[in-house]
């Protein structure tokens, strides 16, 4: 796993959706507390560290959950991983003709459905086991958990340093009108990226992300104004 470009460039669109999800994360929710602080009309001091707060605990929060949630998936192909394990040892005949009938059902020759099979029992069988029957690519390492961990609370809080920079930057008059523009600018950058590299449309993309996203700083800014 590495923080290259070469990581960016090879990545499954899946991925690039989660990175992005959470940079947008970052985006939507320090914008709607400076929106939200803007509407209740505390005072700049108190605007800034209530922002930088949000932003830090948000990218925290992100960590964790990311890290959570790939260690559970560790758990779980280890333990698929074990089971398939024993089943090897266990009816290791039965094993490849799951294997054999796989391979014919996806249009490949009885003769060349066990030859692959034969070959691949020679080899690591229950990798390629886990790939076909269950499409498991690559075990989640606990090096590999908390790197997806970190880029997950590193995303959010990039996002996060848009607006929390417009809420430091912008004059305290024109708070709410500077923070709205540069949240909805931030968001249709992230959405392009996400569509092109996520293979998704690009204006239902972008659409969708601004839709999003204005409705919750809006709803922010007249919640902080009705209840502050």
């Amino acid at each position: 796993m590495r923080f290259t470009a070469d990581r960016w460039r090879d990545s499954e669109p899946e991925e690039v959706r989660s990175w992005i999800t959470e940079v947008n994360d970052g985006i939507i929710a320090v914008a709607g507390m400076g929106l939200g602080l803007a509407g209740a009309e505390v005072s700049l001091r108190t605007a800034y560290a209530v922002v930088c707060i949000n932003a830090l605990i948000g990218a925290l929060t992100s960590f964790g959950v990311k890290l959570g949630e790939r260690y559970a998936d560790r758990e779980a192909e280890e333990d698929l991983a074990r089971r398939q394990s024993t089943k090897f040892a266990l009816t290791p005949e039965a094993e490849k003709s799951d294997l054999i009938e796989w391979f014919q059902s996806h249009g490949v020759t009885p003769a060349t459905a066990r030859t692959v099979a034969d070959e691949l029992g020679e080899g690591n069988a229950l990798d390629a086991q886990l790939l076909i029957e269950y499409g498991l690519k690559e075990r989640t390492t606990t090096f590999l958990a908390w790197i997806d961990a970190l880029q997950a609370g590193l995303a959010f809080l990039i996002g996060a340093a848009v607006p929390m920079l417009a809420t430091l930057l912008i004059p305290g008059n024109s708070h709410v009108i500077g923070i709205a523009v540069v949240a909805s600018l931030s968001l249709v950058i992230t959405s392009f990226v996400l569509a092109h590299r996520g293979h998704s449309n690009i204006r239902a993309t972008i659409g969708r992300s601004l839709v999003i996203g204005l409705i919750t700083i809006t709803a922010s800014y007249f919640l902080g104004d009705l209840l502050l």
